[in-house]
């Protein structure tokens, strides 16, 4: 009797991989699509039953799918544009982003995973191996697209299916089930033979946090509510004004330091800020070097007094300028002895909204 409840066993949890894993086709005449505010006509291209979208975003009703592999053929003339796929979509602002960029066809930036948290496709903080890759591109023709969803982290592949493009080692939102949308990103794409196939969701633990301050490394932050830039305009000193009317939340980094500040607030409102707080307590009178990136504009104070003003907007400095983030930029702060509090205050318009900081080292300082 043990023996054939253990072959039942085997049995059933074969038949449940087995339905997991089967490949599931949806045309996109399917009503399982929603197409609402959308621009897109059927054709035949290439020899393709496609979708044109012209306009707008698509998305699969009536999927959750957390880990699996998700395929699909896209075609689209040599313009500028993002054409792309959401996986694990939540809603509207919040999921996995692939897409690629056809005005960038060879160059490093050619296709970009980016997470999206609250409306904020975070591309200006992702960036180089694991986020974006060079790849050559044949503009009028199919590619071939797949994506292998597995617990925090994908593999993702143009054309030649044996070898990923891009292995992204973590994903930067937590695993979670969700939808398929596919869209143009600005210019006409078509999409083919899109089909998917859900497996069991693998468990895998979060890449780990360096403690604050290792290395120089500053990995929390006390992180303000978001309000109005005009809070600091032409402000060269904090008041007592200005202070209250924030509110402040404890908060970590990714482990490279990124700071993203989307996922604490709607970024919607470019006329709005937050601030990222760090407390230096020194045991002496100093100069200490910090280096830090921001996305996009940034104020930074040092015990109330304003020390620098910056701006890495996307194409703010030439045609080409991503704004994309980094330890960019180099401060010498004026430490006392005793108790420092450093504010940076970022602003975002598109792209990203972050920031990450290191000191040059930990002597004779502690952080708070």
């Amino acid at each position: 009797m043990k023996k054939f409840y253990s072959l039942l066993t085997v049995a059933l949890l074969t038949t449940s991989w087995a339905a997991n894993s089967q490949a599931v086709s949806v045309p996109f005449t399917s009503d399982r699509w929603s197409k609402e505010g959308a621009e897109s006509t059927i054709e035949t291209y290439q020899g393709k039953e496609c979708i044109l979208l012209k306009k707008g975003s698509i998305y699969i009703k009536d999927l959750q799918l957390q880990d699996g592999i998700i395929e699909v053929d896209l075609s689209f003339a040599q313009e500028r544009g993002f054409p792309g796929i959401i996986f694990r979509m939540l809603d509207a602002g919040n999921g996995e982003n692939f897409y690629v960029r056809p005005h960038q066809s060879g160059n490093p930036d050619a296709t970009q995973y980016t997470p999206v948290f609250n409306g904020s496709a975070g591309w200006q903080l992702y960036h180089g191996e694991g986020y974006s890759k060079a790849t050559q591109f044949k503009f009028g023709q199919w590619h071939h697209i797949k994506i292998d969803v597995h617990g925090r982290q994908a593999d993702i592949y143009i054309d030649d299916m044996q070898k990923p493009l891009t292995k992204v080692t973590e994903l930067k939102r937590d695993p979670k089930a969700g939808t398929i949308s596919v869209y143009g990103g600005g210019i006409a794409a078509r999409f083919a033979n899109l089909q998917y196939t859900i497996k069991t969701p693998v468990t895998q633990a979060a890449m780990p946090v360096p403690a604050n301050g290792t290395d120089g490394l500053i990995t929390q932050w006390q992180v303000s509510n978001q309000v109005s830039q005009q809070l600091f305009a032409n402000r060269t000193q904090l008041t007592a004004d200005i202070k209250s009317k924030l509110n402040w939340q404890t908060q970590s980094s990714e482990p490279s330091g990124t700071l993203n500040l989307a996922k604490f607030t709607q970024p919607k409102d470019t006329n709005k800020v937050m601030v990222a707080k760090l407390v230096i307590e020194s045991t002496t009178d100093q100069v200490k070097n910090i280096s830090f990136g921001f996305s996009d504009h940034v104020l930074v104070y040092l015990n109330d007094r304003a020390l620098y003003g910056g701006s890495d907007a996307f194409m703010s400095r030439d045609y080409r300028f991503l704004g994309t983030i980094g330890f960019y930029d180099m401060l010498c702060l004026p430490l006392k002895k005793g108790r420092n509090e450093l504010w940076f205050v970022v602003g975002e318009i598109f792209g990203g909204w972050g920031v990450k900081a290191k000191l040059e080292n930990m002597e004779k300082i502690s952080l708070r």
